[in-house]
């Protein structure tokens, strides 16, 4: 029975004999799949298996990869409990992105979504919700420009669009100047319908989105 048939994620751990902090995970990890809460776990010890570690890109242990989702470091029952149940679902994948936009890890989120283009449109919730952390949001618009006239950002223009109409001004400039980084007639034509927008600030990234044009 695979992870696909049971809803259940599977879990790669890389461990060392002198990592003070591999104990505690993998203790953990093996007590949640013997609960049943994994669809299985693989344990590695990175001195015996150094071409595995390398197709991971494993840079130091603990490390471990849940569903899609790869993590470093110490991390407590509570926490791996979470992963567990939700690697593989938009909230966890949501969490996923700010944390580690909040961390400053943009190349990384980067080739996520790159690797898993339907992620951009879970990211832009972040841009929908004002209340999220300003390292988050500021890094999510640092994903986007790097993703500048691609067919993946034109994937979410829908998106971006609707974003144009929040009630939040804030969430309405933040789309429109998003949608500069996408140079065809459409976003042209969802930006000009922001010059008349009723904010002053969001006429203003109007005008200066145009500018790509």
């Amino acid at each position: 029975m695979n992870s696909a048939t049971t809803g259940l994620n599977h879990a790669i751990l890389f461990t060392s004999k002198q990592c003070p902090h591999c104990p505690s995970v993998s203790k953990i990890l093996k007590q949640l799949n013997q609960e049943g809460k994994l669809a299985g776990l693989d344990i590695f010890d990175i001195s015996q298996e150094q071409t595995l570690a390398e197709k991971y890109q494993v840079r130091s242990v603990p490390w471990f990869k849940i569903a899609e989702l790869e993590f470093q470091g110490l991390h407590n029952a509570g926490e791996l409990s979470y992963w567990c149940k939700n690697a593989n679902t938009n909230e966890g994948i949501l969490r996923y992105l700010i944390e580690n936009l909040e961390a400053g890890k943009l190349g990384q989120v980067e080739t996520l979504i790159k690797q898993h283009p339907t992620w951009l449109n879970i990211a832009l919730q972040i841009l929908a919700d004002v209340t999220a952390p300003i390292q988050a949001r500021i890094g999510l618009g640092a994903v986007i420009e790097g993703l500048a006239n691609t067919e993946l950002l034109e994937g979410v223009l829908p998106t971006l669009e609707k974003l144009t109409q929040h009630e939040d001004h804030r969430v309405r400039g933040d789309a429109c100047h998003y949608l500069g980084f996408i140079e065809n007639a459409k976003s042209k034509e969802i930006i000009e319908r922001c010059l008349g927008d009723v904010h002053t600030e969001v006429r203003e990234i109007a005008e200066e989105s145009l500018e790509n044009f």
